[in-house]
C-alpha cells in the first residue's frame, strides 16, 4: 500500500472512531480521558490532512495564470482560521470571522457580477419576447461606430454614475416632495441646493435622471426599435453631424488609369436641441403617502416624454421648434403605390419596403413601426382555408412595433382613414438631448384645489446619420 492511501485509511479509522465517541459518549458521560483521546485524534487528523495535501499538490496542474502572472480567481479558494483542535467553538467561530472578511472584500466584486447579471437577463427577457433584433446580432458581431447612444435604464445608470458619487438612490417621488417643498430625504436637499436652472427649475439629479430615462426607453417605439439617446457634451448648443447620404461607388481600373469620379456622399447637419416640455398636477395627500405613487409617476413624466419624442423622431416637420422626423428628411424612400391610398395592409408593404433599402445599399430593417389599427389587422390576415397566415420567412424575426403617434386619419386622394409603415434600421438615428431635465414647481396654479404643480423640461433634437436606411410606406388604408 503507498503512503497516501495508508494516510487515506488512518484518516478514515479516525472518523469511524469519532463518531462511536459521539455515540457511547453523550454529555456528562464524556470524561478526561475521552477529551485527551479526541484531542490527540483531532491532532492527529490535522497531521495527516497535512501531508495528504503535500502529495497531492505535487502532481495537481497549476490553475490558469492572467497576463501579469496571477491565478485566475475563481470562488472560494480557501478560509483560514487558527485555534486549538480541542476548542471546537473557537474553531468554528475563527472560520465565520475568516469568512466574514472573505465576504467584506468580495462585496464590490459580488454586486459587479450581479449588476451585469442583472443586464443579461434583461436582455434576454427582451429577446425571448420579441426576438434577437437584427440590430443586436450586428453589434454582436461589429462594435459600434460613431455617438455611443443609450438604449435603456442600465445603460443609462452606468453613464450617469460618473456624474455622482453619492450612494443613497434619489427617487422621482422623494425629488418632487423636495422641489414642493414638503418633507424629504437629505440627499435631495443637498441635489436642490445645487440643481437650481436658470429658469427657476431644478435639474434632476444624476441618481433619478435613469429612472425617468428608463421608464421613456421602455415605452418609446423608436428606441424599442433600436434607436437611443446621446447626451450632448455640457455647454454646447449645436452639434454637426455627418450624415451619408449615398454610398461612395468603387470601381476597378488599369494600371496608371484614371479613377472614376464618385458623387459626395457625406453633409454636415445641424442638430439643434428644441424645448420639449409639459406640465401635471397631483394632490398633495398623494404625493406625501399615496401607494404606489413612484411608480405612477415614472411612468407618467417617461411616456409624455416618450410620446412627444416617437411622433418627432417618425413625423417631425422641420418647422421650429419641433425636429425633424423620418418622414420628412432628405434621402428617404417614400414608397406610394395608388393615387387614391389602395394599399392595404399586408406582408408585401414590408417586402418591397426592404427591397428599396437593399437597392440603396442600406442594411437590413431593425424593425417596423406602424398604428394599431395596422398591426391587428395583419395579425388577423388568412390564408384562403380562413387559417392565420403566416409571415414570410423574410419577415419572421422582425419586430412589428405600434405606436398611437401614427395617424390612422390621412386624406389621400378620395380617402380620408389612410395611416403608414416605417421600416428601418433604427441604430442609424438618435435623439440628441442634453443632460439633465429639469422639474418647476407651480406655485400658485393649482393651489386653490390642494394641488401641487409640476412643469417637466427637457431639450432634444432628432438625428438621422443615414437617410437611405429608412423607408416609409404610404397609402394604407385599413
Amino acid at each position: 500500500m503507498d503512503r497516501l492511501a495508508e494516510l487515506q485509511a488512518e484518516n478514515t479509522a479516525i472518523l469511524a472512531r469519532a463518531k462511536v465517541m459521539l455515540a457511547e459518549y453523550p454529555g456528562s458521560s464524556w470524561g478526561t480521558t475521552h477529551q485527551a483521546e479526541w484531542n490527540a485524534n483531532m491532532h492527529r487528523m490535522t497531521q495527516i490532512d497535512s501531508e495528504i495535501a503535500s502529495l497531492t499538490n505535487a502532481d495537481k496542474p497549476t490553475a490558469p495564470a492572467l497576463k501579469n502572472g496571477g491565478p485566475v480567481p475563481r470562488g472560494i479558494v480557501s478560509v483560514q482560521a487558527e485555534a486549538d483542535p480541542s476548542d471546537i467553538a473557537g474553531l468554528v467561530e475563527g472560520v465565520n470571522a475568516a469568512f466574514g472578511e472573505f465576504k467584506t472584500k468580495q462585496d464590490t466584486r459580488v454586486a459587479a457580477i450581479e449588476q451585469t447579471l442583472d443586464g443579461l437577463t434583461a436582455n434576454a427577457t427582451a429577446a425571448q419576447m420579441n426576438g434577437t433584433s437584427p440590430a443586436a446580432l450586428r453589434e454582436m458581431a461589429a462594435p459600434v461606430i460613431g455617438p455611443k447612444a443609450m438604449h435603456n435604464y442600465g445603460e443609462f445608470k452606468a453613464h450617469f454614475a460618473s456624474k455622482d458619487d453619492s450612494t443613497e438612490q434619489v427617487s422621482v417621488t422623494e425629488f418632487l416632495r423636495g422641489v414642493a417643498g414638503m418633507q424629504t430625504t437629505a440627499a435631495v436637499h443637498a441635489a436642490l441646493s445645487v440643481g437650481t436652472n436658470n429658469a427657476g427649475g431644478y435639474s434632476v439629479p444624476a441618481k433619478t435622471m435613469p429612472l425617468i430615462l428608463g421608464a421613456l426607453s421602455s415605452v418609446s417605439s423608436l428606441m424599442l426599435a433600436g434607436a437611443g439617446i446621446v447626451p450632448m457634451d455640457e455647454g454646447a448648443k449645436s452639434v454637426t453631424t455627418a450624415v451619408v447620404d449615398k454610398v461612395p461607388t468603387a470601381s476597378w481600373r488599369l494600371e496608371r488609369g484614371a479613377v472614376v469620379e464618385s458623387d459626395p456622399v457625406f453633409r454636415g447637419v445641424l442638430a439643434a436641441p428644441q424645448s420639449l416640455a409639459f406640465y401635471f398636477k397631483v394632490s398633495r395627500e398623494l404625493l406625501a403617502d399615496g401607494q404606489g405613487i413612484e411608480a405612477a409617476l415614472q411612468i407618467a413624466i417617461g411616456q409624455a416624454f416618450a410620446q412627444a419624442l416617437d411622433y418627432a423622431g417618425l413625423r417631425g416637420s422641420g418647422t421650429a421648434p419641433e425636429p425633424r422626423g423620418i418622414r420628412n428628411t432628405e434621402g428617404v424612400t417614400q414608397l406610394t403605390y395608388t393615387p387614391n391610398g389602395e394599399t392595404p395592409p399586408n406582408y408585401s408593404c414590408f417586402l418591397n419596403g426592404i427591397e428599396a433599402m437593399l437597392n440603396a445599399n442600406a442594411p437590413m430593417p431593425t424593425a417596423s413601426i406602424m398604428a394599431p389599427r395596422t398591426l391587428i389587422q395583419l395579425s388577423g390576415l388568412t390564408d384562403t382555408t380562413n387559417q392565420p397566415l403566416r409571415k414570410p420567412e423574410l419577415l419572421a424575426t422582425l419586430p412589428m412595433i405600434a405606436t398611437p403617434q401614427i395617424p390612422t386619419n390621412l386624406v389621400v386622394g378620395t380617402r380620408k382613414n389612410n395611416t403608414e409603415i416605417y421600416l428601418g434600421d433604427f441604430t442609424k438615428m438618435y435623439f440628441l438631448m442634453r443632460e439633465s431635465l429639469s422639474i418647476q414647481l407651480l406655485r400658485e396654479a393649482f393651489a386653490t384645489t390642494g394641488e401641487i404643480g409640476f412643469l417637466c423640461h427637457v431639450r432634444a433634437d432628432v438625428v438621422i446619420t443615414h437617410p437611405a436606411a429608412f423607408v416609409v410606406v404610404n397609402d394604407v388604408h385599413p
